[in-house]
């Protein structure tokens, strides 16, 4: 397209026989956008989305060209290029195989390139050999490979940005020189970035960004899984621009043995079509960061930091040192800040107090120099469970990191939390059989009865957090009345179920998230009771079932990823109680009574993110003592009012996480009820009988319930 013309969704395919230059879309003056080569097989010399060079008219701009090769052999390839006014952006190149020299997503002259990308992968290769016109101290430097963005101008002129451009290499792809983004002349190059995983070989240098004159910032180089890389590592790089906050970043079992790492770079250097540069260029903040990673390098310098973040030790080589420096000079780190503060373990490995690591050590016959001012240190936190403190010192000419105190990570009490009240829920259910026994004994007529209760619940429990729970339970159950000499029998065989749901709220690492909980369980049991004509009862129940607890987000491990838990335990409980109903007259009598609650819920261990959990036995000892005043009682619609006091004598729910004790959650002490109820019986010789109560909840227990109960006498 000519004449200011807009070249749009072009698309071109190669899969064999050989060409000179293939571009989707050649422009002058206009715009190239959404145009795509695909290439399976062929040889071409190069190999374009688009470009912008056609004619006398070069400002048009390339955005979102893409170059797709899976075979085939290619020179140069460019996802999009641009000349003097346009722009280069959102252009890319994706090699899933073939071979090429020199690849980059987005190309400039004198203008910018923002956002543009390569990804090679598979078993591509690019490892073309030779230069793009570039010296160092009066040499031609081996620099084709691959690029993120690249710009052409030189070093007198220093118009447009690199910015936000990047490249991936993975699977088993080989290159030659990776460079986030490169100007040869005044180009800013900012927020650029090389990624290199899965089992790729770079065989050169790599570059975060370079540029001649420009400054140089915020680019990033990664190096993880199991690749390999060979050569020079900057983080970046400007003979006269500063060189500020860029970051090379260790993670996986990456192989870096051969390589030297450097936060930029300080060598004098010459552009070959413009003068020489002395000059050095200022930098600051530049850092090197262990994630995960340990092994040996040949050299480390040039930093202003290095910090650990997060260190494997069921990783660590046999010498037992997080970074080996092969080819160390002493002062290399001399004025290097390290940065220990908030180091971070992964998950599975118990830590203990005294517990020492080496986490630099030299590897030749130089001694590690740093200075102590340079040191920092602090807490530290271990997988999800783990967290202490410790503290970093130079000790034979090597760094090294001891812990100094141990314990629970502040976000394991929540799951300590969640257990107690877990166990609170079922001990709910036990009152859920006393009032269907009450209920029963309300009830005119003997023989069988069925009968059925919903009861619904909001409750806060003051263990170390207040948590609030919803929940319903239910029972279904038959049983039978029989008139004795002296009073009443009744017995009763049940199914009951409960299930409930919370909110929680927990911080790591200074981020506050939510969790999700839930309830479930599910049991049976019998009851029994025994009432005197004279007003005296004695009542009794066992119970038995399985109690499922589940959590989402509960925890966050060390790198910010969400996890939950899921626990299953039996419980066993038992109820005894005692009373007298005292008759004022035909219509009101007064119901003294104790009661006393015995619940008994398994231990149980589980694992979260690797890091093992112990949940201690939890046993319940509760007694009630209250009174109801009963009134109409002859009527089909009678009424109750009672008041109640319970005290907790055990309710401690222990834990342990990673073999660290977690502060006891307790639901001892004293709680304080209130009720009011209504009984309906149409007549006495209506089979069905219904009733209705609520009540509220103060003290170590709040909040407020409703029960509905129905009853069927055959």
């Amino acid at each position: 397209a000519e004449n200011n013309e807009k070249a749009e969704n072009n698309t071109i395919t190669i899969s064999g026989g050989k060409a000179y230059d293939v571009y989707a879309a050649v422009t002058g003056g206009g715009d190239a956008v959404g145009n795509t080569v695909q290439m399976s097989g062929g040889e071409v010399a190069y190999l374009g989305g688009a470009a912008t060079d056609y004619g006398d008219r070069k400002d048009g701009s390339a955005i979102n060209n893409k170059v797709i090769m899976s075979g085939g052999k290619a020179q140069e390839v460019a996802g999009g290029e641009v000349f003097e006014a346009g722009i280069a952006q959102g252009n890319s190149v994706k090699m899933t195989g073939g071979e090429a020299q020199n690849v980059y997503g987005g190309g400039t002259y004198s203008s910018s390139a923002k956002e543009n990308y390569v990804e090679i992968s598979g078993k591509a290769i690019v490892t073309g050999s030779g230069d793009n016109g570039y010296e160092e101290d009066g040499e031609k430097v081996n620099n084709k490979g691959v690029y993120g963005a690249i710009s052409g101008a030189s070093s007198g002129e220093s118009f447009g940005s690199l910015e936000n451009n990047s490249v991936k290499i993975s699977g088993e792809a080989q290159v030659s020189n990776a460079y986030g983004a490169y100007s040869f002349g005044g180009a800013d190059v900012i927020g650029n970035s090389v990624e290199i995983s899965g089992n790729a070989t770079v065989s050169g240098d790599v570059y975060g960004g370079s540029s001649a004159t420009g400054s140089v910032s915020g680019n990033i180089v990664k190096i993880g899984g199991n690749a390999t890389v060979s050569g020079n590592v900057y983080g970046g790089h400007s003979i006269t621009g500063s060189v500020t906050d860029n970051t090379i970043e260790l993670s996986g079992n990456a192989n870096v043995d051969n390589a030297n790492l450097f936060g930029y770079d300080k060598k004098t250097s010459t552009v070959s079509f413009s003068r020489t540069l002395s000059q050095k260029a200022a930098s600051s903040g530049n850092t090197l960061t262990i994630k995960g990673w340990s092994g040996s390098v040949k050299q480390v310098k040039d930093f202003e930091k290095i910090k650990f973040g997060e260190i494997d030790l069921d990783n660590l080589p046999s010498n037992g040192t997080v970074l080996t420096i092969t080819n160390l000079n002493n002062n290399d780190l001399e004025n290097t800040f390290i940065d220990a503060q908030g180091v971070k373990f992964k998950s599975g490995t118990e830590i203990k107090a005294g517990m020492a690591l080496n986490f630099i050590a030299s590897g030749n016959d130089q001694e590690l120099y740093i200075n102590d001012d340079n040191i920092e240190f602090g807490n530290f936190t271990a997988g999800v469970a783990q967290e202490g403190e410790g503290k970093l010192e130079l000790q034979d000419g090597k760094l090294i990191y001891t812990s100094t105190e141990v314990h629970a990570s502040g976000q394991t009490h929540l799951v300590a939390e969640n257990r107690a009240v877990a166990a609170a829920f079922v001990n709910q259910g036990s009152e859920l059989i006393a009032d269907a026994l009450d209920t029963l004994s309300r009830t005119d007529g003997y023989g069988v009865k069925t009968f059925a209760a919903v009861y619904g619940n909001h409750s806060k429990y003051d263990v170390n957090s207040d948590l609030k729970i919803n929940g319903w339970s239910s029972i279904v159950g038959v049983g039978s009345e029989k008139q004795l000499a002296q009073g009443d029998f009744s017995w009763g065989v049940f199914y009951e179920n409960g299930s409930g749901n919370y909110r929680t709220a927990n911080s790591f690492n200074n981020e506050f998230f939510r969790g999700d909980g839930s309830l479930v369980y599910n049991g049976g049991g019998i009851t029994a009771s025994y009432a005197k004509k004279s007003g005296s009862y004695a009542e009794a129940s066992l119970r038995a079932g399985m109690l499922k607890s589940e959590m989402d987000n509960a925890l966050k491990d060390i790198n910010g990823a969400g996890y939950g838990y899921k626990s299953e335990t039996a419980y066993y409980g038992a109820h005894l109680g005692i009373g007298k109903i005292l008759t004022l007259n035909e219509s009101t009598s007064v119901d003294l009574y104790g009661k006393f609650f015995h619940t008994y819920n398994k231990g149980d261990n589980f694992d979260v993110a690797g890091d093992k959990f112990e949940f201690d036995s939890i046993t319940s000892d509760r007694l009630r003592l209250g009174t109801r005043y009963t009134v109409n009682k002859n009527n089909k619609w009678s009424s109750y009012y009672g008041i109640a006091w319970e005290y907790e004598f055990n309710g401690d729910a222990d834990m342990k996480a990673m073999n660290k004790a977690v502060p006891t959650q307790s639901m001892q002490g004293s709680s304080y009820m209130a009720e009011i109820g209504l009984n309906y019986q149409p007549n006495t010789a209506s089979p069905w009988s219904f009733d209705l109560s609520m009540r509220g909840y103060a003290g170590e227990r709040e909040g407020f319930s409703g029960n509905v109960q129905a009853i069927y006498n055959f």
